[in-house]
Order: C-alpha cells, then structure tokens, then sequence
C-alpha cells in the first residue's frame, strides 16, 4: 500500500506584504514528507502546511476562522464566496476573508486572504492531510527562501550571494498557481509547483502516445506495482542542464477546467534549498 503519496491543488490567488527579511522559523514534516510550519496567530498555536499550490493565503478551519473574524481588533471583510477544484475534479465552495493586517508568528501581513478549509484533494492509499494551509499568497511580490535542507522559512530581502550556482526555472503565475516547464518524451508539459504533493503528478490525457511506464515501487517501495503508473520527466533550467524526476500518472479524464497537465511535487524539492522570486518570475534550486 501507498503510505506517502498524497497530491493537493488549490486554485486562485491572495495578496499579502511583510517584512521581507522575517524568519518564520523551522520546517518540519509529516508522515508523507509534506512540510509544516508551527506559527501563532491571534495567540493561538496553529501548525499549517506549507502549500505552494494553493494562491490563497490561508486555509483555516472554520472555528478558528470564526474566531479571527469575531475579533474587534482586526478589520475584516467577507468576500464573495469562492469555488475550489482539485486535481482529481472534486470542488469545494468556500468563504473568503480578508484581513487587512494579521500578525503571524509577530510578523505583520497586510490584505491576507483566507479561506474556510476543509479536507479534500487527491490521494492513492491513504487520507488526504488534514493540517490548516499556508498559501503561496501570503508571499505575493516577494522572495521567499524554502529551505527544506535546514528546515527553515524565510522571507529575502536580496539573493543569496551565490546565487549563480544554483539551478534557475523561468516561472509563470497563473489562476491555478505558479507553472513551470518540464518534458515527458519530447512533449511540453505545463506543471504547478507544489510542495503540498508528495511525488509529481502528470494527467494521462495530456501525455504523447509511446512513453514508458513502470510501476508504483520505483517511487514506493512498500507500494504494490499495480497500484499506480510512473513515468519520467525533465526539467531544463535556463544554462540547459536536466534534471530528471519520476511522476504519478493518473487515470480517467482530466477536468477541462484544469490549465495545467500535473504537479511538480516535493520529490523533486526535498533536500535542497528553493527560492520562489517572485518579482523576477523565477524558481531557484540549490545543487
């Protein structure tokens, strides 16, 4: 059985500032290797995962959602509610918050806005997670370090020094969240970065005729073979070197709503440092 693969998307867009040099401190990992972050929020202690596939800033369940819109002391404005659509076609409806200043872990965040949650996503042998989220709208207009080899979050003011020798991805922001090139074969393939999947994910539908297929163990050992279809991808950074990874297939049709044809998942992040700049449109990786 299949006991670490779970895949997540979360459509649509926030937008929020801070400080651009906070620190919010250490990441840590759940059972499936998705990262979380422990933050507090109107002093209280929520442990949210970090899901660069979701545009909004915040994904909390509707009690303490409740309880940030019943305190005086923020301003808060409903907004109209909104549809959701994972990868798999399921749709929640769900209501949009948003606060004009929140305090996170004592960093300030203007116009964050939040979103009921509920449990939901794509998922092969096992639950969907059930933490709150931290969207990538939260870090809309600025560099944002995921240091998922210290395990640590923070927000840059500038670029590391050595920021030559890392590996570069042109990224494009889109209504679905941030897309990035790869290859299956010798096809394009447009694929949202998200640190919310566990392994990358390509829609069948999307894929050319001839491409080799093995089974789940060459992502899973404990998996059984049948249980899913794996392929290889490519992803050339712009000094033209290749990175490969291995990706889910799925089965059936993909929703038309869908503009993208998969995830980049965290398999391809997981010990090494990613910076998500946002100004210049770019997705750096530590080699």
């Amino acid at each position: 059985m299949i006991k670490r693969l779970s895949l997540l998307a979360f459509l649509f867009s926030g937008i929020s500032m801070a400080d651009p040099t906070a620190d919010f401190g250490r990441l840590r990992y759940d059972e499936r290797g998705l990262p979380l972050i422990d933050v507090r929020i109107d002093n209280r202690l929520h442990t949210l995962m970090l899901d660069t596939g979701s545009g909004e800033g915040m994904h909390l369940y509707k009690h303490d959602l409740d309880k940030l819109v019943a305190n005086p002391s923020l301003e808060v404005t409903e907004q109209a509610p909104r549809r959701l659509m994972d990868v798999s076609g399921g749709e929640n409806n769900v209501s949009v918050w948003m606060i004009r200043r929140l305090f996170i872990s004592n960093i300030p965040f203007d116009n964050v806005e939040t979103v009921s949650f509920k449990p939901w996503g794509f998922s092969i042998g096992g639950d969907v997670p059930m933490n709150e989220v931290m969207g990538l709208g939260l870090f809309r207009e600025r560099r944002v370090l995921m240091d998922f080899k210290n395990d640590r979050l923070q927000m840059l003011a500038d670029l590391p020094s050595d920021i030559k020798k890392w590996s570069s991805y042109p990224i494009e922001p889109t209504a679905s969240g941030l897309r990035i090139t790869a290859s299956a074969g010798d096809v394009s393939l447009h694929l949202i970065v998200d640190t919310a999947s566990s392994h990358s994910l390509l829609f069948s539908d999307r894929l050319p005729s001839g491409l080799l297929f093995s089974g789940c163990r060459d992502i899973e050992p404990e998996a059984s073979n049948l249980e899913c279809r794996v392929t290889k991808i490519a992803l050339r950074d712009r000094e033209g070197k290749i990175r490969d990874d291995l990706a889910v297939v799925t089965h059936g049709a993909t929703p038309r709503e869908l503009d993208f044809d998969g995830l980049l998942g965290m398999k391809f992040m997981r010990g090494h440092q990613m910076i998500i700049d946002m100004p210049e449109r770019l997705l750096y990786i530590s080699r």
